[in-house]
């Protein structure tokens, strides 16, 4: 199991990989957005992982329009996300994410799962051209429930499953608990990575210290246990007080090995 941390994309980057060594991470969730952290020299990013011993993984812009209704935006999209695949590939990951856009009204679910798939597998053939592999997240909505991942997996076989525990505890229907079981039961054969924030469910993805919400961690852990995983997992806690972000690393730590 390896713990690791994002960098705040306001900051500098540098400045931010020093901050995650010095809490004890294992590795960098390697944010790239703007505006400090776009776009930075991928070669200075895995010089400075190396000298502090952190591994490193590509997480890139949630809102990237990818499967918008218009085509130059798609295009746009590509671009800029084949531009953040070279980073990541200086830089020394092995796995990127992607988010499926599920920003397009008026448009039948189908649809849009099958606009996702086409935009989809071209990432994933550009990922592989620079020696990566990727991975898709679930969203809170749209891209929440296994089925709707069917149509981007069969486009896009060799893609990885990213999951992110706290999106699965968003937008419950009544009587549903966290769909983390559920998506591993279905996707824990491609599952690759792992976010987790806390949050009180709901529509709102608070990023909350573990803990601090109301999801069964415990009950989360057993589920990525008993679909095999022990791979690395990022705590996605986003607060001003550094301390959070620590106790949280401590607490996931400590109920990965049943303490």
């Amino acid at each position: 199991m390896l713990v690791g941390s994002m960098n705040f994309p306001g900051r500098s980057v540098a400045k931010e990989i020093h901050r995650i060594a010095e809490d004890g991470f294992d590795f960098l969730d390697l944010t790239l957005e703007p505006p400090a952290a776009w776009l930075p020299d991928g070669r200075e990013v895995a010089r400075l992982l190396d000298d502090l011993g952190l591994g490193v993984v590509g997480h890139t812009a949630w809102y990237l329009p990818i499967a918008s209704p218009f085509k130059e935006l798609r295009t746009a999209a590509r671009d800029l996300y084949r531009r953040s695949l070279d980073t990541f590939a200086a830089a020394g990951a092995e796995l990127v994410n992607v988010h499926p856009d599920a920003r397009v009204p008026l448009h039948p679910p189908e649809q849009v799962r099958r606009r996702n798939a086409e935009a989809i597998a071209g990432l994933a053939q550009d990922a592989s051209e620079r020696g990566l592999r990727l991975m898709v997240e679930n969203l809170d909505r749209g891209f929440a429930r296994a089925e709707d991942f069917r149509a981007i997996f069969e486009a896009a076989p060799g893609a990885g499953f990213h999951l992110d525990i706290g999106h699965a505890n968003l937008r419950l229907g009544l009587g549903e608990s966290n769909r983390t079981p559920a998506l591993l039961e279905a996707l824990g054969d491609r599952l690759v990575h792992v976010h987790v924030s806390d949050n009180r469910g709901g529509a709102d993805d608070l990023h909350l210290p573990l803990g601090a919400g109301v999801i069964d961690w415990k009950g989360a852990i057993a589920a990525l246990r008993s679909a095999g995983y022990d791979g690395t997992v990022t705590l996605e806690v986003f607060s001003r007080e550094r301390e959070y972000l620590r106790t949280s690393r401590r607490l996931w730590l400590g109920w990965w090995t049943g303490g």
